[in-house]
């Protein structure tokens, strides 16, 4: 591609490179623990296919507090992003909008990408949607990051305690016995951030974004406590 246009997609904080599918409604978080204990999307609503925003998850903050306010929101604060360059060499492209009559201008083998625009009455063009013709989709890890609302749980999910990899032992000798206690070393599943991450930083950058997740490793690993022991 050409350098200044490379520049300028770089220099515009409106321009992802991920995309974006976030869960919905009050078991938000629920759902978002089956996807990465199946480690699939699936498309549960069996619309034929698996969708997802291209807005940057750096500018959605003021979105999640206005669905919030909701029982049922629309979108929530957990999901999970994809690289914008995966997803299309998947097959993923990006929503057609326009009438029903620009509608019957596709191939039919093209029409699972359209969405009825109808101005002021039905505008669904701010998602900036991207949509891909499968039933599933596989979670690749090198491809693919979570996001919760706090950090607590992205702790939780990233490093999940069902995937304990080793066990360290530790303790010391008193009155004759040894006095042990067990750490499960846990290892990474997945890349993550947290929308309480990106509050801290008031305005993360997408710079700032990938520094972040490019610092985290699927070989980090995590301990969790489980138990002491007397010999």
């Amino acid at each position: 591609m050409n350098s200044t246009f490379l520049k300028i997609i770089k220099s515009r904080e409106d321009i992802s490179d991920y995309l974006f599918h976030f869960t919905k409604k009050n078991n938000a978080k629920e759902t978002l623990h089956k996807i990465i204990d199946d480690n699939y999307l699936k498309d549960i609503g069996e619309k034929g296919v698996l969708c997802f925003t291209e807005s940057p998850i750096t500018l959605l903050i003021e979105m999640f507090k206005i669905f919030e306010k909701y029982p049922n929101p629309m979108y929530s604060p957990y999901g999970i992003a994809v690289k914008k360059d995966y997803f299309f060499n998947l097959g993923g492209r990006t929503v057609v909008y326009g009438s029903s009559e620009d509608k019957k201008e596709l191939l039919p083998s093209s029409q699972w990408r359209f969405e009825e625009h109808k101005p002021q009455i039905r505008d669904f063009s701010w998602l900036r949607e991207w949509r891909i013709n499968k039933k599933e989709l596989e979670l690749d890890k090198d491809n693919f990051f979570v996001i919760t609302k706090t950090k607590k749980e992205l702790e939780e999910i990233v490093f999940d305690k069902s995937n304990i990899i080793d066990i360290e032992f530790d303790g010391d000798v008193a009155d004759g016995q040894f006095c042990g206690f067990a750490t499960g070393i846990i290892g990474r599943s997945f890349k993550g951030i947290s929308i309480e991450d990106i509050e801290d930083f008031n305005k993360l950058s997408k710079e700032e974004l990938e520094i972040i997740l490019s610092n985290q490793n699927l070989d980090d690993t995590s301990g969790t406590n489980l138990g002491s022991f007397v010999m």
